[in-house]
């Protein structure tokens, strides 16, 4: 079994966003950039898939999922006093919220009924998070994925908090929405393998910290 594939499934494993700050090897990567928003958009499209080709020479092997199940309890007269809303401010977010998971279930619905799969229930929550979360891995098993369809869902913030595998590359590419990404390493000799090659890529806010990641993964290589 690759290191990628025991730690997705593993209680331990703390992938949950922001997951360059949660993994001490991994990446943060740039996505749109340009004046207009089209522009913008047009843009990490084209990054989004430069990095995953860099990334993936060949297809995903697994398509890992956080799915959390709401506490819906809070919603109603309660939760829109907690959050100093309107009624008609919280209407609009139940419906908001309540649409995201349609979407989630109608993917998660697919994706189990298309694939080999498996499941890391019940697994810690981030801070402000309740309810409970579950973390599904599907496996392409020589079938393959759409990999560009689910990066631009996901370009489109679309609610998916999915990650695509590669077992060879021992990493996870992580698409937060169309500003950027983020590249979960199993250990420090990926990390020190692809930095060169993914640091134009590079956020320059996290520019330093990526750095000094990339010398102590050296040190560990060598």
């Amino acid at each position: 079994m690759h290191e990628i594939e025991r730690l997705i499934l593993s209680r331990e494993f703390p992938y949950l966003q922001p997951w360059f700050y949660n993994h001490p090897w991994a990446l943060r990567c740039e996505l749109g950039r340009g004046r207009s928003r089209v522009a913008f958009r047009r843009r990490a499209r084209e990054r989004a898939e430069e990095i995953y080709h860099i990334l993936f020479p060949t297809p995903a092997d697994a398509v890992i999922f956080n799915y959390r199940l709401e506490d819906w309890s809070t919603s109603g007269p309660a939760r829109t006093e907690a959050l100093g809303l309107s009624a008609e401010e919280a209407a609009a977010l139940l419906k908001a919220d309540i649409r995201a998971e349609v979407t989630q279930l109608r993917f998660l619905e697919d994706m189990q009924n298309r694939y080999r799969h498996a499941a890391v229930r019940d697994l810690p929550l981030g801070e402000a998070e309740e309810g409970r979360r579950h973390r599904i891995v599907c496996y392409a098993d020589g079938t393959g994925f759409d990999d560009l369809g689910l990066l631009r869902r996901q370009l489109r913030d679309e609610g998916l908090d999915v990650g695509l595998v590669s077992f060879p590359n021992e990493c996870i590419l992580s698409v937060y929405d169309d500003r950027g990404c983020d590249v979960v390493f199993a250990g420090p000799e990926k990390l020190a393998e692809f930095y060169p090659r993914l640091e134009p890529y590079f956020l320059d806010y996290d520019r330093e910290e990526m750095a000094r990641r990339y010398g102590g993964a050296s040190c560990c290589k060598s």
